[in-house]
């Protein structure tokens, strides 16, 4: 016998569950089969390294040399495999192809491949269709994509792409200083009844067919009197108090607004992940996700509300 890291991944995971059977249990392995690898490998060091009770296991003085060493051995290979995947995909001379909705994950997604690639070219276009990103997405036109659901309206995407959760964010409200909702900072949806709405332009996604059905189901008709795809201009009509508008929470300057986040967060929407199975990206999906939520975080932080939101208790909400 000789020591694999799958033996050092299980002594690890024995230190670190404090049991045998709950060991056993995280790396999906009998029991009894783990004792016997548990043993094989005490046999091999010529020592035991844990001591047995009713409770659980204890790590003698050899058990915690080995436990340290191999902790920092399995973190060496760890990153051993992360250079050797990024090396891969670097070598290839193709561009990488991103496309996305115009949100800041799009843009913390061109940011993180473009540092982890450097010898290869990154390439991107924002796209609101999620019909278009998807049919983009197989056909390879694109290698990787943020896209955006909504609750009733899930993202399906095609045979060779696969998809994961990047961040949950919830849509805060926008009225102009003048209103008299400005100073309360949360509100209840129902206290949105009697207003008139500035609304982006119906699309693909299920946005505007999902904030009806929430408002309906608040008790009331959303009233639409504006329909914009420019940020600026619901901006505009929502300082001169012609509506109220959606604001994501991080976002372009809004001078005259006050910002109002809604009790229970009930509007919100998921911002996805979405590459090419066969895509050398797909070994990176991991790291590339890590990067994108390190670099949100950040904006998060930036933001005075957004931050207060998030730190009071929007984090549990948001995060994956």
């Amino acid at each position: 016998m000789r020591l694999e890291i799958r033996h050092l991944e299980l002594v690890v995971e024995v230190a670190e569950a404090g049991s045998l059977r709950r060991a056993a249990a995280r790396l999906h392995l009998s029991q009894p089969a783990v004792t016997t690898q548990l043993k094989r490998i005490e046999q091999f060091v010529g020592g035991a390294l844990f001591l047995r009770s009713p409770e659980g296991v204890v790590p003698t003085h050899t058990g915690a040399e080995l436990i340290r060493d191999a902790r920092n051995l399995l973190r060496q290979f760890d990153a051993l495999q992360r250079t050797a995947r990024v090396n891969a995909a670097s070598e290839s001379g193709a561009p990488v192809k991103v496309g996305g909705i115009p949100a800041q994950q799009f843009s913390l997604l061109v940011n993180a491949l473009t540092a982890m690639l450097p010898r290869r070219e990154v390439t991107s276009r924002t796209i609101r269709e999620t019909g278009t990103l998807t049919a983009l997405l197989r056909s390879g036109e694109l290698d990787v994509a943020v896209l955006r659901q909504f609750a009733g309206f899930p993202v399906s995407p095609p045979d060779g792409v696969e998809h994961r959760l990047l961040v949950r964010e919830p849509f805060f409200i926008g009225v102009s200083r003048r209103h008299p909702l400005a100073e309360r900072g949360e509100i209840q949806l129902a206290d949105l009844a009697d207003e008139k709405w500035v609304m982006p332009d119906p699309d693909d996604s299920g946005m505007n067919e999902y904030f009806a059905r929430v408002c309906a189901a608040a008790g009331f008709e959303q009233r639409i009197a504006h329909l914009t795809t420019e940020a600026h201009v619901a901006f505009a009509l929502t300082a001169e108090n012609r509506g109220i508008c959606l604001l994501y929470p991080i976002g372009t300057a809004r001078d005259g607004l006050a910002t109002l986040s809604l009790a229970g967060t009930p509007l919100s929407r998921d911002l996805v992940l979405a590459w090419r199975k066969d895509s050398r990206l797909a070994s990176l999906v991991g790291e590339v996700c890590a990067k994108i939520e390190h670099d949100y975080l950040t904006l998060v932080e930036a933001s005075r509300f957004y931050r207060k939101w998030w730190h009071g208790g929007g984090s549990a909400f948001a995060l994956p």
